[in-house]
């Protein structure tokens, strides 16, 4: 008996030897960001990662891939944490309209512009959103605004004339019929193939934000930027609906309270990621215009006749500019 006692004891004490000696982290977390290394939303979710690896002290062990590098593009990033692919991903709302249509209606041009229309707009549009990404099995933790477009080119473009007939690389179907509107010829074309078609004179310009003109050096191809911002777009990211259910509600308050504090922190880097690559632009000999009147005020009621479009097309963006119109007496 005396043995059987001591055996049992000598089990039960491996076992809490074990359990304390070992570290293991309830949940492990895939976070897929399509960006590259230095681009702010790809330092932003590494900021996000360490923040709650620490608040959870490695409960919740999140690992950031970046650039694609498991092969979760920005446009599939929606149903890869839908289907558990990744746990985690960052992306742009707009990418995922082919499942969601609604979603494009941030690049409605002369919609939203800048970080303090984005903030009224979510006021809005949050809701909806968040109901999408239950549909999809995810929760949306926090969103960030993306720097805005301009048009890179050969030539001056400031003026509807100069935008007559100019061959510019779109970069969405909004950006394409935007460019039609204003009488440019726009063509669709991916990223990789920018450079060569710039080279070889198939366009003549390029529709994309300072973040990529610098990405790409584009002033090694073009002469001109006009910085134009005629949308906000944003990014989100989200978590897979079953591993956030697997974490504890210790941890979930902690990792909900992180990313509404750190949002903040993220929206400043990306304002200060448009500043700092339009100065780099600069710098590297690029000419900065800016529109003339006469060409704003065709960029504004091409916005409009895109805006009654789309809500003919989804019917359910309706309310939502209409609210968001009023809240900021557009």
């Amino acid at each position: 008996m005396f043995r059987t006692m001591l055996a049992r004891s000598l089990a039960a004490a491996s076992f809490l030897a074990l359990t304390a000696g070992v570290s293991l982290a309830e949940t492990k977390i895939d976070f897929s960001s399509p960006w590259p290394e230095n681009n702010f939303s790809a330092i932003s979710a590494r900021k996000f990662a360490d923040a709650v690896n620490e608040a959870t002290a490695g409960d919740v062990a999140i690992t950031v891939h970046q650039a694609s590098e498991i092969g979760v593009t920005g446009s599939g990033s929606m149903s890869a944490v839908e289907d558990g692919v990744v746990q985690m991903a960052s992306y742009l709302l707009f990418l995922q309209a082919g499942e969601e249509p609604l979603l494009a209606i941030d690049t409605l041009p002369f919609l939203i512009r800048g970080q303090e229309e984005v903030k009224a707009f979510l006021e809005v549009a949050a809701p909806a959103y968040e109901k999408i990404a239950e549909r999809h099995n995810q929760k949306i933790l926090y969103y960030v605004p993306w720097p805005s477009p301009g048009v890179y080119s050969r030539k001056e473009i400031t003026s509807v004339e100069d935008m007559k007939g100019a061959r510019i690389r779109a970069f969405n179907p909004a950006s394409f019929q935007f460019l039609s509107l204003m009488g440019a010829a726009p063509l669709e074309m991916p990223w990789g193939d920018v450079a060569s078609a710039l080279a070889a004179g198939t366009i003549d310009g390029v529709a994309t934000s300072t973040s990529s003109g610098v990405d790409g050096k584009l002033w090694d191809l073009t002469t001109h930027f006009s910085p134009m911002k005629w949308s906000t777009s944003t990014d989100v990211v989200a978590i897979n609906l079953d591993t956030w259910n697997e974490i504890s509600p210790e941890n979930q308050a902690k990792i909900e309270a992180l990313a509404a504090e750190m949002q903040a922190e993220f929206w400043a880097l990306s304002a200060a990621e448009d500043d700092t690559k339009g100065a780099i632009l600069a710098e590297n000999g690029l000419k900065i215009t800016e529109a003339n009147e006469g060409l704003l005020k065709l960029m504004a009621e091409s916005g409009r006749t895109m805006w009654d479009e789309f809500v003919a097309r989804v019917p359910e963006a309706g309310p939502i500019i209409e609210a968001y119109t009023a809240k900021v007496g557009k």
